[in-house]
């Protein structure tokens, strides 16, 4: 057997960020006890942390010879495949790592994204779909998860504009009437304002059929001929792209304009904007939560083949879409941990009360390789003494609907203030496609 020694060094300098040596140690463990498959697999993930995905699936390999029920090897086993390029292959692995466990919706979303870059949208779309099933759950979620447990009178208010549009829309009328009325109700009953708070008992009561839950999905098929706009040109976009320097290019007429009414009315219709938490005053949608559509896997797909170049080596990692609840304010400042980012947006240039406002700008600096950015809410400060000392500059792209920006994921970028008419319809409505990983 391994001497025990030497296995708690490896794991040691595992943890202390020092893969390179921890495979060394590793592999002196296996040297006293080659059958060991859990080192087989500890080592494989220090392979990949070192950027060897080949010698990683090795490892990973060996490790389900000896053990096949092995579900964190078949689970890193397709992020090694993943990394090699192998879409179709890694979504396998991620398949039976969720055959020993389905409930394990982070590995149920990779293996949705994988088919999508390996050419099954089908497969991918069911997917997603048991993930979004998953997470629309509270047995599975947990009860007390602040997506079912917590809310805002502007969630609440939101929530009831959109059962109401979807009643005069003719869509079951009796019930969305009802549940227009309680969640009125509801609103008025929590403190004022966009931020979250727990439902009292009551209304949590009174919500708990309907809250955050997957109760309509409005209908968004693929689009022929296609989804892009027929003037859609990928190389005068990767043109403009590679010209500006670090990567940035605005492209107007994104969407045919079928794709972009199905695209819009999916984002109106459908109960899935469940989160209230991650931005103040805005509300997101994710793929794993219905943001997902037949539609959007096409633009996807065209968009990747549209432009080769930039968009070629990096699957779909991500998609979100924001709404704004209060009209007044905007997205701070943050950067994407992807490789290339694209933002468009669909609410109708109607809606906007400032038409040279309300849109993106993006700065030109990179931040330092070594800094590790973190979330929406944080880092503001740090972010901008660093932009302040620059001298890079910045793209400031007006909204328009239907207009998109193409830019490095790692830009610092931020929407500034935001002033849409009142109304269910009028919320503005921007979305963000991450492409690949930051490498």
């Amino acid at each position: 057997m391994a001497e025990g020694s030497d296995l708690a060094r490896a794991a040691a300098l595992h943890r202390d960020g020092r893969p390179a040596d921890a495979v060394a140690a590793y592999r002196s463990s296996l040297a006293d006890d080659p059958d060991n498959a859990g080192i087989w697999h500890n080592m494989g993930v220090a392979l990949a942390e070192t950027g060897d995905p080949a010698a990683a699936l090795d490892a990973f390999d060996r490790a389900l010879a000896l053990r096949p029920d092995y579900l964190h090897a078949h689970a890193n086993r397709g992020g090694a495949l993943q990394s090699l390029g192998h879409y179709a292959d890694a979504a396998a692995a991620y398949g039976e790592a969720l055959k020993l466990d389905p409930g394990l919706y982070e590995i149920r979303l990779r293996e949705a994204l994988m088919l999508l870059a390996a050419g099954d949208r089908a497969g991918a779309m069911e997917s997603f779909g048991k993930t979004r099933a998953h997470r629309r759950n509270p047995v599975a979620m947990g009860a007390n998860h602040p997506s079912f447990a917590r809310s805002s009178r502007a969630k609440l208010a939101h929530d009831a504009g959109q059962f109401r549009h979807l009643a005069e829309a003719g869509r079951d009328v009796e019930r969305f009437s009802a549940l227009a009325a309680l969640y009125r109700r509801a609103g008025a009953e929590m403190p004022d304002g966009t931020d979250p708070a727990p439902l009292p008992d009551g209304i949590r009561a009174a919500l708990e059929a309907s809250y955050n839950r997957a109760i309509h999905t409005a209908e968004a098929r693929e689009i022929a001929p296609g989804a892009l706009h027929p003037s859609f040109d990928g190389s005068d976009a990767q043109a403009r792209y590679r010209a500006t320097v670090p990567g940035i290019a605005v492209i107007d007429d994104l969407l045919s304009p079928a794709a972009l009414d199905a695209l819009f009315r999916h984002l109106l219709e459908s109960t899935i904007w469940h989160d209230c938490e991650h931005i103040p005053g805005f509300l997101a949608a994710y793929l794993e939560d219905g943001l997902v559509s037949p539609v959007l896997l096409q633009i996807v797909d065209e968009l990747r083949a549209a432009l080769p170049d930039i968009l070629g080596p990096h699957p779909l990692a991500q998609a979100w879409a924001f709404k704004c609840l209060t009209g007044d304010q905007g997205i701070g400042i943050h950067a994407d941990s992807g490789a290339v980012s694209l933002n468009f947006w669909l609410t109708p240039d109607e809606a906007n009360l400032e038409p040279d406002a309300g849109g993106l700008t993006v700065h030109r600096a990179p931040p330092p390789e070594s800094w590790t950015i973190g979330d929406y809410d944080q880092d503001k400060a740090r972010i901008r003494a660093f932009l302040d000392r620059s001298e890079a500059g910045s793209v400031t792209v007006p909204y328009r609907r239907n207009r998109a920006v193409l830019f490095r994921s790692d830009l610092f970028h931020e929407s500034g203030r935001v002033r849409f008419r009142p109304g269910y319809p009028n919320h503005r409505i921007n979305m963000t496609l991450l492409f690949g990983e930051k490498r």
